[in-house]
């Protein structure tokens, strides 16, 4: 069974053409994979194939042969926000299409080469529609996509990895405040960027693997999209000044993992998996007020022959500060921003899957992610404005993969 090349270069063109997700962790995805999807989110000790140098590059020393693994999520989110008033609306950004392709290739004994490509992370809302007397009419699109070369080491009880991160990123800030309009054109600014991730595991035993892997900050300014969004509501002044103007600085945050897998028998395996997403010292997200979000993950995985059979949890803080804009106006349009425009307040998400060997070479896997609701509500009086803005926001989101083993 051949591999299409020309699927892989739809994989590709589709990444580039992303337009945003929702993700379940702040602005960042949950997992890449089916799989890892499947089982929380934990991959950082758990070996799936290529798309596990995502989670940890060191985990490529695992690989046997060589793989292509190729994938596509459905990312449903329902958020609502009663803008500037009462009038509640729905973001008609509701849908959005994240495909992700991975490869590897065990090169000798101790080493291994992979290279994949993914979006894995975003964030966006869509109130164009609303009504302008009591809304304001926004529309926010982030979308960040990276691309992994990856080396792995190994030897028999240990492996380590380090891939060099290529990421192209985009946002866009739009909105008609009652006749306050900014970037009525929706023209997005781009950057294109470098950063690295590296990690390692260890074999306590043949049934227990911990892990551990970090991924650096990545700066990314984004033209005037944050200044010029500002510029609306009055903040143009000096830095340190009561109305200082907004940065353009947008930069991916250090995550640091945490990782153990414990097979229980040749059936069933247990994965958990500890994260720290670093937006408190993140360029960009620290001025609006985000802090360093937690996220603690576990799966379960039963497995035959023919088919495997997965299920998980994942919880993460809110990592969305509140400045606290009851008197002051420019804490409440920080507050205001991240409550209606960038509202990555979800928190727990519950997760299932499985996958089926369609042949000695491939094999089809399929995830569903469930969010529940969670809402917010945030005192912005400081901008004049008596009604609380509150948002709800709750997801749902479905991935096929393939995976190829020639």
């Amino acid at each position: 069974m051949k591999f299409s090349k020309s699927a892989v270069a739809v994989l590709v063109l589709a990444a580039l053409s992303s337009q945003q997700a929702f993700a379940t962790n702040g602005a960042a995805m949950m997992a890449v994979g089916s799989q890892n999807t499947a089982l929380g989110g934990t991959g950082v000790a758990n070996f799936t194939g290529a798309d596990s140098a995502f989670a940890n590059p060191a985990m490529l020393a695992k690989s046997k042969g060589k793989e292509v693994t190729g994938g596509i999520v459905l990312f449903k989110p329902d958020v609502t926000n009663n803008g500037m008033g009462t009038t509640v609306a729905s973001s008609a950004s509701n849908t959005s299409y994240i495909p992700d392709v991975s490869y590897s290739n065990r090169m000798s004994d101790s080493l291994t080469f992979g290279v994949a490509m993914a979006g894995i992370a975003g964030m966006g809302v869509d109130y164009t529609g609303a009504n302008a007397g009591t809304h304001i009419k926004a529309k926010t699109a982030l979308s960040i996509l990276h691309i992994i070369p990856t080396i792995a080491y190994n030897q028999a009880n240990y492996g380590i990895g380090f891939s060099p991160v290529v990421q192209y990123g985009s946002l866009m800030v739009s909105y008609n405040n009652n006749g306050t309009i900014r970037n009525a054109s929706e023209k997005a600014d781009t950057k294109t960027s470098m950063g690295y991730a590296l990690g390692g595991y260890f074999d306590v035993s043949p049934a227990v693997t911990v892990a551990a892997s970090y991924s650096s900050e990545i700066k990314a300014k984004y033209g005037t999209q944050l200044s010029s969004a500002g510029t609306g509501f009055g903040l143009t002044g000096a830095p340190g000044t009561a109305m200082a103007a907004f940065g353009d600085d947008l930069n991916q945050p250090a995550q640091i993992k945490l990782g153990a897998a414990f097979a229980m028998s040749d059936a069933v395996k247990l994965t958990a998996d500890y994260k720290s997403i670093q937006y408190g010292s993140a360029g960009g997200w620290k001025d609006f007020n985000w802090k360093n979000q937690a996220v603690v993950s576990v799966g379960a995985k039963y497995s035959t022959g023919s088919y495997w059979l997965g299920a998980g949890y994942n919880h993460a803080n809110n990592p969305v500060g509140v400045l606290g804009g009851a008197t002051s106006a420019r804490p409440a349009i920080v507050d205001f921003f991240n409550n209606m425009m960038f509202p990555g307040i979800v928190k727990s998400s519950y997760t299932f899957g499985g996958g089926y060997t369609l042949s000695k070479e491939m094999d089809i896997e399929a995830a569903a992610v469930i969010t529940p609701s969670v809402s917010t509500s945030i005192n912005v009086s400081g901008m004049g404005v008596t009604t609380p803005n509150a948002t709800t926001h709750k997801q749902s989101s479905y991935s096929v993969s393939l995976r190829y083993k020639f």
